[in-house]
This record gives C-alpha cells, structure tokens and sequence, in this order.
C-alpha cells in the first residue's frame, strides 16, 4: 500500500464497489488516538512515542493488526476503512496493507464521534443499506474464534432488526471508572442472547460503578454493529448539526471536493466523543450482546497490559 500524499485525507487502493444491497457487510476500525495515557508504558518498551494501537504489545504483531486479523475473516480488506490520526501515517500505512484497503487520515483531532461519522459518510456513499462493525484497534480479546461468534450475532441482530445498533459487552471484574457500562433491560424476543438497554452510563464514580455491576451492568467494548441507517439515524438523534452538515458530504465523496468538504467540517466542528456525546444520549436503538467466554482488556494503562501478559505467560509455562 503506498504512502498518503501529503494532503491526501483517503487512500482506497481499489475503488470501492457501489451496492446498495442489505447483506453488504463493513468494517470500520478507529485507530486515531494518540495513546497518551500509556506514553511513558511504551516510550520504556520501544525506545520511542508511538501510538500504542501500532505497538507490538503481544507478540509479533501490532493491536491494529490484531483487530483487523480477526475481523477480516468476516470481512475482506477490500470492505475495511481504518481511521488514522493526521501524524500517523509512517506507522499505519504499513501495518494496514492488505488489510485494509481503504484509510481515512484525519485532518486533526476531534474525537471518536467526528471521525467515526465522516468515516460512516464514505461507506454511506459506497453501499448506503450496509451492516458496519465499527471497532476500536487496541483491545485485547481472547479467544478469537468466540469473539467473532459474537460479533456475528451482532451483525444478525442488527441485520435483520435494521433499526437497532448491538455493543459488545463484557461482564466487568472491578468498578473500573475509567470505562463506560451498560445498563441492561429486558431481553429481545427475537434474539434471547440480546439485551435491551436501559441506560449508558461512561466512566462513573467507583461507588457507582460498584452499583451499577450489582445491577448486571456490562462494560461496554465499543465494539458496535448497525446499520448505515441506524447509525446516521443516532447521530441524527444526538448531533443533528453535526449529521446536517454530513448528509452534504456524501455525495461529495469520490469527487474533487471531498477533502476541502472533511477539512471544513474538521475546522468547523468541535471535538465529539461517541460514548459521551452519542451513545449516553440515546439508549433508545440499542441492545447489548454479552462477550460470553472471552477475556477482553482496555489497554488503557499499563497495568491492564502487564496483567495480561503475566495471565498468558502463567498459562503457557503449566
């Protein structure tokens, strides 16, 4: 995969096929954080600053190319868009050949929620009925194999109920505040594995936290399936300025305006997280999927890491 040019904001190195058929299936993977919080973890193992996402914390391969490893058995590079950060091209572009074929470099930062929807724009263009998995890329999730059974129930859910967007949740071991959890509701009928939402509560108090896990909360992996519909219409919900301006990007894209149109709206708009500012505000389409048998970890800080490394470790030497 070559190198971004130095204002180019997309690479595709195919052309992406227009469908807009409902079986189309995406991936979107986020990948433009800094990676702040495990500066100094990395700088002590690697000799430099690199975004943890590009690190190769767990064996030979990054978290980026973990993450998008796993989710190109369901879904081929030529359907994968990875958002990277404006400074990130050197370590990404490498790491995503053949793995993701088209890559969405952010202009600057504004959050997981601008970049997220400006992604979702592309593939709205592309194949408009589509199901995207969006996911984060420096998660820790074991196995693989009952992960992805998960995440396929997601993208059935969400599939054939086309109006209700399903998060990955995982059954928390402490109040961690620095994590969002989900409040869960009734289960649906359709599908007993899914459960509705009755509340999105991000990085509360430890007292509450504590709380909310004697509840059955689950934290949230924002590990999310939905329709291109569903997703548009939740912005919508939570941003509407926001998705005004984006219904006049898509058919921008592909064109030659495409990115004076993302630079606009990167200047324009301010930072918008996607927990805080969309997802806490509208429970409404939501139901949640349990990450059964599977050991997931935030690499937020240094500690979930070492923990991690020291559990795989331990097991292998017995």
């Amino acid at each position: 995969m070559p190198s971004l040019a130095n204002r180019a904001l997309r690479f595709s190195a195919q052309a992406p096929d227009e469908d807009d058929r409902e079986d189309v299936q995406w991936n979107l993977a986020l990948a433009g954080g800094e990676g702040t919080r495990l500066d100094e973890y990395v700088q002590r193992r690697f000799g430099q600053s690199i975004p943890k996402q590009y690190c190769r914390l767990l064996g030979s391969r990054s978290m980026l190319e973990h993450t998008l490893g796993r989710l190109n058995q369901l879904t081929p590079p030529a359907r994968t868009l990875t958002v990277i950060g404006s400074e990130h091209g050197a370590h990404a572009m490498p790491q995503l050949a053949r793995a993701s074929d088209h890559v969405f470099c952010q202009p600057r930062a504004r959050g997981t929620g601008v970049a997220l929807y400006v992604a979702l724009a592309m593939i709205k263009r592309w194949n408009p009925n589509a199901v995207v998995t969006v996911t984060p890329t420096d998660h820790y999730v074991a196995p693989a194999n009952r992960y992805l059974e998960r995440v396929r129930l997601a993208r059935h859910v969400s599939g054939r109920m086309r109006d209700v967007i399903a998060i990955l949740g995982v059954a928390p071991s402490e109040p961690d505040p620095e994590l969002g959890y989900l409040r869960l509701g009734s289960a649906l009928t359709e599908v007993p594995e899914a459960f509705r939402l009755n509340g999105f509560v991000e990085k509360p108090s430890v007292r509450d936290a504590s709380r909310l896990i004697a509840e059955g909360a689950l934290w949230n992996t924002m590990v999310i399936c939905g329709t291109v519909a569903a997703l548009w219409a939740m912005g919508r919900c939570t941003q509407p300025h926001l998705l005004d301006v984006l219904d006049g990007l898509v058919p921008l894209i592909g064109t030659s305006d495409e990115a004076d149109a993302i630079e606009y709206i990167y200047q324009a708009y301010p930072a918008i997280d996607f927990s805080t500012d969309v997802l806490q505000r509208s429970t409404s389409p939501l139901v949640s999927i349990k990450l059964d048998d599977v050991e997931w970890s935030d690499w937020g800080r240094a500690e979930r890491v070492e923990a991690v490394l020291a559990s795989r470790a331990l097991r292998s030497s017995t």
